[in-house]
């Protein structure tokens, strides 16, 4: 991630900065005004494509500039990988006419799923915290879209396929001598370093910005109080910086975690804190309060933790989800701030391939409760809106099961399960559990 921020950085923080209209398709441009106060004219479409080509050729030229100096700056890991696979493509088709394909079969890893997606989302990469507005992000597509075209290493089959990029073709035709003297320094690299170097090189397993709690004394903990840091997750420690890009400022060793839980919602006011609890040097076990920005990043991150501590051998049993204020806890009142936890801890509990760990009678009681809350008013709404078009509410609703919209659908399937929770409730033995409502004591 550290050799995409520096080679995509300076170009895409550029192009965030300069906000320029930039567009070469003649189907959207935008024809405005230009000039100084009395002296307007409309600029012609004509020169919104060459003003926006001038633009775009600078911004691919500095970027495939920096591209060829990045050669020692890439993985080593990355570089024996892109070597071997040059070295097999090249075997492979060993014919003249194939001569472009050991490069490509490298350009399609580098510049289409590596490159180009990050130019496209930089957020989503953590080059940028915030996503692009409608003119930077279409700007980001079209330069984009080059590098693609450079990847491809055929300028005449993207001409065709989109014929007003032929603006840019020249400048294109140059990139590809240039991507490819760049990947021939790449591969260029020494058997005993492609050996030696994974070794020396700690794998990371996650990296992004969290939030990290200051503490200030025995005063309330509030969301305010926690500071944003950029956090690496490695085989060996979970690090933090102020950037991606600075030094590493502390780190907590991953042989000394201990556990790593979610905070209840009322510590912080927040439902996306969690806790890491470590034992320091001293052999004291300290905690560390991260925020993330959603559920997903939580769970993601805890998921992470929990896999490179698996074999850890102290790992606790018990821990606190609340956190220690004044002086008592704020889960269970204790006051022995060292005691056992009040709650188990969850080390098995990880994401799999695409799911996250949710518990999926609570999730189905949780959407149940929010349909069955906004039925009423849903139900008018569609009623309103058949009356509109003049349809005939009666036949949707005691039709042809098989003819029967979404929407009528749903509100049967709502009431079947309200009749269903029901017969459960006055079904049950004791009087007790008939009136109480299960619903309202589902803890979110």
């Amino acid at each position: 991630m550290q050799y995409l921020h520096s080679v995509l950085g300076p170009t895409v923080n550029r192009v965030f900065d300069e906000k320029k209209y930039i567009e070469l398709d003649p189907s959207k441009v935008e024809i405005k005004e230009v000039g100084c106060s009395g002296l307007h004219r409309i600029q012609t479409e004509s020169e919104v494509i060459q003003q926006s080509t001038q633009h775009l050729q600078s911004y691919l030229t500095e970027l495939l500039i920096t591209i060829a100096k990045s050669v020692r700056t890439c993985p080593a890991t990355i570089r024996a990988t892109f070597r071997q696979l040059f070295k097999r493509v090249e075997e492979h088709f060993p014919e003249n006419k194939h001569k472009n394909v050991k490069f490509i079969a490298v350009t399609s890893f580098l510049c289409l799923r590596f490159f180009s997606p990050a130019v496209m989302s930089p957020k989503l990469f953590h080059l940028r915290e915030k996503h692009a507005d409608a003119r930077t992000s279409r700007t980001l597509l079209l330069l984009a879209k080059a590098i693609q075209t450079v990847g491809n290493m055929d300028a005449a089959a993207s001409r065709a396929k989109e014929g007003w990029m032929a603006p840019l073709q020249p400048t294109i035709q140059q990139s590809i001598s240039q991507m490819k003297e760049f990947i021939a320094q790449l591969i260029d690299i020494e058997e005993k370093e492609e050996v030696d170097q994974p070794k020396a090189q700690t794998l990371v397993v996650k990296e992004g910005p969290l939030f990290i709690h200051k503490s200030k004394g025995k005063g309330p903990l509030l969301s305010s109080s926690f500071k944003k840091l950029y956090f690496s997750l490695t085989s060996e420690a979970l690090s933090f910086a102020k950037s991606p890009n600075s030094k590493k400022s502390s780190f907590i060793t991953l042989s000394n975690i201990r556990a790593a839980e979610k905070v209840e919602e009322k510590s912080f006011g927040s439902s996306h804190v969690m806790q890491i609890i470590y034992a320091d040097e001293a052999g004291q076990l300290e905690m560390a309060y991260l925020q993330c920005k959603c559920v997903n990043e939580l769970n993601q991150w805890l998921s992470a933790l929990r896999k490179v501590c698996v074999n850890n051998a102290e790992m606790l049993g018990s821990y606190h989800p609340g956190v220690f204020k004044g002086d008592k806890w704020s889960c269970c009142h204790q006051k022995d701030k060292t005691g056992l936890g009040c709650d188990k801890t969850r080390h098995g509990v990880t994401l799999q391939e695409w799911n996250d760990p949710l518990d999926p009678d609570l999730e189905s009681q949780l959407i149940f409760r929010h349909l069955f809350g906004v039925r009423d008013s849903m139900r008018e709404k569609y009623l309103e809106m058949l009356t509109e078009k003049n349809e005939n509410v009666l036949l949707r609703q005691s039709g042809d099961p098989e003819n029967v919209d979404g929407p009528t659908r749903l509100f049967q399937v709502l009431q079947d399960l309200e009749d269903a929770h029901h017969t459960a409730v006055f079904s049950s033995g004791t009087l007790a559990d008939r009136d109480r409502n299960c619903l309202l004591e589902l803890q979110t």
